[in-house]
């Protein structure tokens, strides 16, 4: 279940990144370092999304410091950019939800092995 759901909001982070930078407009109000940031972002969740499939703790620390670096920009979207709130208010559901799950008592007990 996280593993899709990181890859889910990989491929949204990665469609948002890539056509914020092509639209002029987007630019212009959010800034191509917010774009490339959360281009970045969707790249590294699909990067590893396949370790937390294999139960690899690292990719869950890694897809945790993510997940709020996103929920972060994703409550910045929300607020400031009027364009994009519902994108933002999705995004912070999806970030919760996914470090809800990533730390349960099920989820480290896979990935610890126990």
């Amino acid at each position: 279940m996280i593993g899709v759901d990181v890859i889910i909001l990989g491929i949204a982070r990665v469609i948002t990144g890539i056509f914020g930078i092509l639209s002029a407009d987007v630019r212009a109000a959010i800034g191509l370092g917010w774009l490339l940031g959360t281009l970045i972002i969707g790249i590294i969740y699909l990067a590893v999304a396949k370790g937390l499939f294999d139960g690899n703790n690292i990719s869950r620390l890694i897809v945790g410091v993510v997940t709020v670096i996103n929920l972060l920009i994703a409550i910045f979207q929300l607020i400031f950019v009027s364009g994009s709130r519902m994108t933002g208010f999705f995004s912070v559901i999806l970030s919760l939800v996914i470090l809800g799950l990533l730390f349960s008592r099920k989820s480290t007990a896979f990935f610890t092995g126990r």
